[in-house]
């Protein structure tokens, strides 16, 4: 049989094996598929039966993995770990299943370090019994330029767990990794601990505070984006205050989250001390760092000083358009990210044009990240004039009602538009529950074929997937599915 039929072959043993029940002749085409991850899946499939002994079970267990071994591409053989964990976990017998995955662990332990590694412990973090994730912590860590995200998944199974004990036991590995990966490895504990109302004494974040001066600037910032509490927002406060750029930036980021954790007060002294140090930096830096400045002190209600800072420009195209309120909004934000080459095109209009009236429609803001323009007005105008979409009518009222922006990606991380969320149909870790979230969300949509970019996923560590089974889908579709979503929040 040919490697191009045994995918399908493969579905057709396991689908007969469920109408039929086992039989000799599904075990022999199994054994006779060529290619040996179809064969292992099918063979894991059909050890799954009730109808099969135990002992007949564990002695498969060897022959599905000597079949697996025969792929010596670490990114599909990664792949296939994820699959026969996913089977095996249908076994009724616990001493075979036991034995696969502790054989499944071997196999990803001996992965070559990378993308393959970190993929194969996320497929099996949440599937292994609990005593055995401070093991894959360890091959986490030990998987060198993707530690972080390979051990993401891991740590979130072991809070899951509830086992405040194992909690306690692998934070000192945590501690003794180089600043900057300590950073990420208990920014992401101490996330998951909040979530879960796990204490820890010390929190995680306070363990964290000696690593951050010589961590890198994005990894603290990241840190400083994630703080959800006053107590937290006030103790990155204290340990990044400074005069410098990097210092005043931090000062933003924290201020944004302090006025989510509803201690305004703390967020507006924040936002002075940055406005009192902005201007000693270079004056292109500093106009940026004040336009953040401003949309700060708007949100806390203070137009006056924001306009101070940065002053409002009227409008001279669209917003002759008077603010209507007809729509109910909702306090979240889409934000589409701009992933297509060159200047802006007819595939930037177009997106805008239905994101326009499927914002308007449910009550959502709009905010375009790393779009190739700096002139919002002109662009909705263009977008007006050259979309024949129906949604963009809307557009004049989005503008006039402040519901549209042009953001960096920075800027969006930081949560000033909401809590940073990245939609992918593959979330590292599994996908985030929207109801946990208190205040606005910020859904990070990637424009055309390719997605959100890399970059900005390694930076967006809460994750969604729209489907539950993981399908990709047309980015007008998902707009509007996830648009729907937030506004049942």
């Amino acid at each position: 049989m040919s490697e191009q039929h045994d995918p399908s072959t493969c579905r057709r043993i396991l689908r007969e094996a469920r109408e039929e029940g086992l039989s000799r002749k599904l075990f022999d085409m199994a054994q006779d598929l060529q290619d040996g991850v179809y064969r292992a899946e099918a063979l894991c499939g059909l050890c799954g039966s009730e109808e099969m002994d135990e002992d007949d079970r564990a002695e498969w267990v060897p022959i599905i993995v000597e079949s697996m071994l025969e792929e010596e591409r670490a990114w599909r053989l990664a792949e296939n770990v994820g699959i026969i964990a996913k089977s095996t976990g249908n076994w009724p017998g616990g001493r075979s299943r036991k034995r696969m995955m502790d054989y499944l662990i071997s196999v990803t332990g001996g992965l070559s370090q990378g993308e393959a590694r970190a993929e194969a412990l996320k497929a099996i973090a949440s599937r292994v019994s609990v005593q055995k994730l401070p093991e894959l912590l360890l091959l986490a860590v030990e998987n060198h330029g993707m530690e972080a995200k390979a051990a993401r998944p891991v740590i979130k199974a072991i809070v899951l767990s509830g086992n405040q004990q194992m909690v306690d036991e692998i934070t000192p590995l945590l501690t003794e990794a180089a600043p900057d990966l300590a950073v990420k490895f208990l920014d992401n504990l101490h996330r998951l601990t909040v979530q879960e109302n796990m204490t820890l004494q010390p929190s995680a974040l306070e363990l964290a505070l000696p690593f951050l001066r010589e961590a890198e600037f994005e990894t603290v910032r990241t840190m400083c984006s994630h703080a959800s509490r006053s107590e937290d927002v006030r103790l990155l406060a204290e340990t990044l205050s400074g005069v410098d750029e990097e210092a005043i930036r931090f000062a933003v980021t924290l201020a944004g989250r302090a006025d989510r954790a509803n201690d305004s007060e703390f967020a507006k002294e924040l936002l002075e001390v940055a406005a009192t140090h902005v201007e000693s930096l270079e004056p292109q830096v500093a106009r940026k760092i004040k336009k953040n400045l401003a949309k700060g002190f708007e949100r806390l209600g203070d137009s006056e000083r924001a306009e101070s800072l940065t002053p409002v420009r009227t409008p001279s195209i669209l917003t002759t358009v008077t603010q209507n309120e007809n729509a109910e909004r909702r306090g979240h934000t889409m934000a589409l990210v701009g992933t297509y080459d060159g200047s802006i095109g007819t595939a930037h209009l177009r997106a805008l044009a239905r994101a326009s009236g499927i914002a308007w429609g449910f009550g959502l803001d709009l905010a375009l990240i790393d779009w190739p323009t700096e002139n919002l007005e002109e662009l909705c105008h263009r977008a007006k004039l050259e979309s024949g979409t129906a949604g963009v009518n809307h557009l004049p009222s989005l503008l006039a009602s402040n519901r549209i922006q042009l953001l960096s990606i920075e800027e969006a991380l930081s949560g000033v538009v909401g809590h940073p969320i990245a939609t992918t149909h593959q979330p590292v870790g599994g996908s985030v529950d929207l109801s946990k979230y208190e205040g606005g969300v910020c859904m990070f949509i990637g424009l055309g074929r390719q997605g959100l970019p890399k970059n900005l996923l390694d930076k967006c560590p809460d994750q969604f997937e729209l489907t539950g089974v993981g399908a990709s889908l047309e980015t007008a579709v998902a707009m509007g599915a996830i648009a729907q979503r937030l506004a049942d929040l």
